[in-house]
């Protein structure tokens, strides 16, 4: 929790972190009261226009403030909680893994379990078709094994590329399918590819004007 935020104002912020990372429809106040244990509308609203005033979260207007769309700020990411940004992965071909050094990127724990989940930020856009954009995080849990058709991240080469794919295996053979029509699947040796895990969130930040 941020240092000198209200216990309830943190609890909040988790609850819009965690809808926004599953790719919900934010909360309408009373459902936001109802996650905190606040009754009072009156109570809920005047928290959501502290966190606005201080710059935690912004808010847009709607025909109705029940449900005005909401975003968290950067300051809004880092008190509701923080995961090391590993580095980067090609929605796409010819991406190095590149680690990011001393580079966070704040999301609520609510998202993870343990150590076995990590985050890489999205270049390119060969996975589109799959809600998943340039410059989109994504929650990774390591898996060798995952399910046929799941998104997952894939080392090639010795693991001098790694790319996000759609996975099918084909006997001795896997094919790697990108959700983007400009993009030929990529078939290799099974033993020339290591899975290294499933995406199991797509988290979109803002994106800039």
């Amino acid at each position: 929790m941020a240092e000198g935020l209200h216990p309830r104002r943190a609890k909040i912020l988790e609850v819009l972190a965690r809808a926004i990372g599953d790719g919900e429809e934010v909360p309408a106040e009373r459902e936001i009261g109802e996650a905190v244990g606040l009754k009072s509308s009156q109570t809920i609203h005047h928290h959501l226009r502290v966190l606005q005033a201080e710059g935690y979260i912004e808010r847009k207007a709607a025909p109705s403030r029940k449900r005005r769309p909401v975003r968290l700020t950067e300051k809004g990411w880092q008190a509701a909680g923080r995961v090391p940004m590993l580095g980067r992965i090609a929605a796409g071909r010819g991406l190095e893994a590149v680690p990011v050094d001393d580079e966070a990127y704040s999301i609520t724990g609510q998202l993870f379990s343990g150590e076995s989940r990590y985050v890489l930020r999205v270049v390119g856009q060969s996975m589109s078709g799959a809600g998943i954009e340039d410059g989109d995080l994504l929650v990774v849990e390591e898996n060798e094994n995952p399910p046929e058709g799941t998104v997952v991240v894939a080392l090639l080469k010795d693991g001098e590329e790694v790319t996000v794919k759609r996975l099918y295996r084909e006997g001795k053979r896997v094919r790697l399918r990108p959700q983007n029509g400009e993009h030929e699947d990529i078939v290799a040796a099974a033993d020339e590819v290591r899975i290294q895990g499933e995406v199991v969130y797509v988290v979109h930040p803002p994106r800039r004007p």
